[in-house]
């Protein structure tokens, strides 16, 4: 009988785990630099992604080992930029999917390769090689490496074979940077666009454990209100309140995406109004909460731009919608109840809304009433 020898997992390659852990923790990006740098010698490692605009680059995205990251920030910062003679377009796509030297760069000539050289010198940093990938919808991705000012001795073939094995994966890695990256800064003005909203919202599971809050919420959840989050879960104020919840986000599971449950917990002006719904993620709900205790103020600058009335129309329009009457606010604004109701029919002519009722349910379901503040009513 045969024995299947014991397979053993290789040691992993240090430097690529850097490269790839880069897209999620940014200080990644330094270490592989810094592994890079270690590997082959050099005294510096920069990657950076750019695209061409009136033939030099503009740099998107850079990342660079530790002492270059100090020394360029400081002493010449231009140098990480298109300002950098190799960016030329005409110089740099002549290294283009290759291991390239400042030899195959420029020409014999070219007056602007000992420029650069001395001002590289003044960092320290003498001999060059690098690559150059196209990386898709006109980014271009450069690594490269430069020896310490007084080292002559060049990059070895074993180095340059390394560049060359590396820059691929470089190039992947600098992709999914870029995804995450573009994603997380959607997420966050995602966040805060719901954070401009008027009303809580929570992303919960079943048993109340909770995913995701919005600033409003936030505030509707505080400690002693009648539905609070203590730790990651949703309790009611009372025992009673918190059973009402959980059957509540269970009925809502059972029915589907079709179906919206409420529920009111607490009672009188610190009651809370809950809607529930299933989210689009298995095993997700989202509530809306809002409070009697929260007043709606409408921006009379909103009602004026939805509904063609004027300053002193929208001021009017936006009390009756929030609860006022014609003659609260004829007092309160200090005219007769007479002007206020002939404004309130050149409202109702405006909007072809003619009984108060239909008014608060035009603004109601209006733009204005779901991007106001809130007030403490």
């Amino acid at each position: 009988m045969s024995i299947t020898p014991p397979a053993f997992l290789r040691k992993p390659d240090e430097l690529m785990l850097d490269v790839y852990a880069g897209a999620a923790q940014p200080a990644r990006w330094v270490r592989s630099m810094d592994r890079l740098c270690s590997l082959t010698g050099a005294q510096s490692a920069v990657v950076q992604a750019f695209r061409f605009e009136g033939g030099q680059a503009q740099v998107l995205w850079s990342a660079q080992d530790s002492r270059t990251q100090a020394v360029t920030s400081v002493q010449s910062p231009d140098l990480n930029t298109g300002d950098n003679p190799r960016l030329d377009q005409r110089r740099v796509l002549r290294g283009l999917d290759r291991v390239a030297s400042d030899e195959l760069l420029f020409d014999p000539d070219d007056e602007a390769r000992p420029r650069l050289q001395q001002r590289l010198a003044t960092l320290g940093l003498g001999r060059f090689i690098g690559t150059l990938q196209d990386v898709g919808r006109g980014v271009y991705l450069g690594l490269a490496l430069h020896r310490a000012v007084h080292d002559d001795s060049d990059f070895s073939a074993e180095h340059i074979n390394r560049l060359a094995e590396l820059a691929p994966h470089i190039g992947q890695a600098f992709l999914l940077t870029d995804q995450l990256q573009a994603s997380m800064e959607r997420d966050e003005r995602l966040r805060g666009l719901l954070d401009s909203l008027c009303f809580g919202v929570v992303l919960c599971s079943e048993n109340g454990r909770v995913q995701w809050v919005n600033r409003q919420a936030t505030a509707l959840l505080a400690p002693g209100a009648a539905l609070c989050l203590q730790g990651d879960h949703l309790y009611g104020r009372i025992a009673q309140d918190t059973q009402a919840l959980l059957a509540a986000l269970s009925a809502a599971m059972r029915a589907g995406p079709q179906r919206v449950g409420y529920l009111r917990l607490g009672e009188g002006a610190q009651a809370l109004h809950v809607a529930i719904r299933p989210g689009d993620d298995p095993g997700s709900l989202m509530l809306v909460l809002s409070s009697a205790a929260v007043a709606l103020e409408m921006p009379a600058g909103a009602l004026e731009n939805l509904f063609g009335l004027t300053p002193t129309e929208a001021r009017l329009l936006g009390a009756i919608a929030t609860g006022s009457t014609v003659e609260a606010y004829a007092q309160l604004r200090g005219v007769s109840v007479g002007t206020a109701r002939v404004q309130l029919k050149q409202i109702q002519s405006k909007t072809g809304r003619h009984r108060q009722s239909d008014l608060v349910r035009l603004v109601l379901s209006s733009a204005a009433a779901h991007l106001t503040v809130p007030r403490q009513g």
